[in-house]
């Protein structure tokens, strides 16, 4: 971990009674004790769960060190942060090591890793004695400009057929504070790091400019990890899904536009074999949203073009990687949390910085978005 600091961005998320904060700062994370301290989260005393991705390992050793300076009393799980391992089972290994360390409603848990720890983290605390504080660390790219922000929690489900259905049980569940520190991707694969990039490219096109164009402007950057483009990239980002879910916390009209990219994201990542990141996956769904767009007339080519561009351009994937079959993907988008009376909800760029969700009465559109990214007709 770098020993460099900046001065922290904050950025508020007001939601009625539970109000939050993003904190964006270089070094937030090994200081966590006075990060949190600033933030009005006292930890003196107070029982904390770790609850911690066993790939960052290192990166928690140190935040507990500043916890148990700050006097707290710390206790630590490690997880595997899997798809597979995204269930009752790990919240259930959660719940009983917060019952060993004797948490109780005053206690804390902390979610040191990558969205699918936190999400993982984050249903257990809104879970375990019907709700306990919880702060989020987010140790990928991803995480911190999205899936760390809003409290959304959830686990996978088992579908009907085959395949795990994402996210399909879960609960909203706001963290106290969120830290978003770059240092901490330092350590972060490469590959890692690129998949981030696919949520900031949804959030462009959602917002439009400057976000859009300043990501065009540094995609290169971005794809080798600059540290100078990460950190201008981070708060721009983070913004857009911050302001969003403070004026939809539950999901109920603007939120769901964050889903831009995911319905088919969501289907293709957990089909087997794929080996896909949840950022590569979205990223072949943004490109599939796009398609399906241009086939129904509501989205220019050439914009389209432009904005599958920008996903080449940042070394994301725009296709499956071996094809799969279309009936498969559109079995799995039939569990989508964003259906209605067992329609299909897509949400779909119009141009770069308006999307809207339509309800899928255009066959002929799905099977060209599907066919655009490899799938397979049987």
């Amino acid at each position: 971990m770098s020993e460099s600091s900046s001065k922290p961005i904050r950025i508020p998320i007001d939601i009625g009674a539970t109000p939050t904060s993003l904190v964006v700062e270089r070094g937030g994370a090994a200081r966590i004790a006075q990060t949190l301290a600033d933030a009005g989260i006292p930890v003196a005393d107070r029982r904390v769960l770790l609850v911690i991705d066993r790939n960052v390992s290192a990166v928690a050793g140190r935040i507990a060190t500043s916890l148990a300076g700050a006097h707290a009393h710390v206790a630590v799980i490690h997880l595997d942060a899997t798809e597979a391992q995204k269930s009752m089972r790990a919240v259930d290994d959660i719940w009983h090591a917060a019952l060993s360390a004797r948490i109780d409603r005053g206690g804390l848990f902390i979610a040191v890793g990558g969205g699918l720890l936190g999400d993982l983290a984050g249903f257990a605390a809104a879970t375990f004695l019907r709700g306990v504080d919880l702060v989020q660390v987010p140790t990928t790219l991803l995480a911190m400009v999205d899936s760390s922000i809003g409290g959304k929690t959830g686990i996978n489900l088992a579908l009907p057929g085959g395949g795990l259905g994402k996210n399909l049980a879960g609960a909203f569940w706001q963290p106290r504070l969120t830290i978003a520190d770059a240092d901490l991707l330092e350590t972060l694969p490469a590959r890692q790091l690129r998949a981030g990039l696919a949520e900031c490219i949804k959030h462009a096109i959602i917002v439009g400019e400057p976000l859009f164009s300043n990501l065009n402007a540094d995609a290169e950057l971005l794809a080798l990890g600059d540290p100078s483009a990460i950190d201008r990239l981070i708060p721009s980002s983070a913004a857009v899904k911050a302001e969003i879910v403070t004026r939809d916390p539950f999901e109920r009209s603007e939120r769901a536009k964050l889903n831009l990219g995911h319905t088919f994201g969501h289907a293709i990542e957990t089909v087997r074999g794929l080996d896909l990141l949840h950022g590569e996956a979205v990223a072949i769904g943004l490109h599939a949203a796009c398609t399906c767009a241009v086939s129904r007339g509501i989205l220019p080519s050439a914009t389209a073009d432009r904005i599958v561009r920008l996903i080449e351009r940042c070394g994301l994937p725009i296709r499956l990687p071996t094809p799969v079959a279309v009936a498969d993907i559109e079995h799995r988008m039939g569990f989508d949390k964003k259906n209605q009376g067992g329609k299909l909800r897509l949400v779909l760029p119009r141009a770069i910085g308006d999307v809207t969700i339509e309800q899928d009465e255009h066959p002929e559109s799905l099977h060209a978005a599907l066919t655009a990214i490899a799938a397979r007709g049987e």
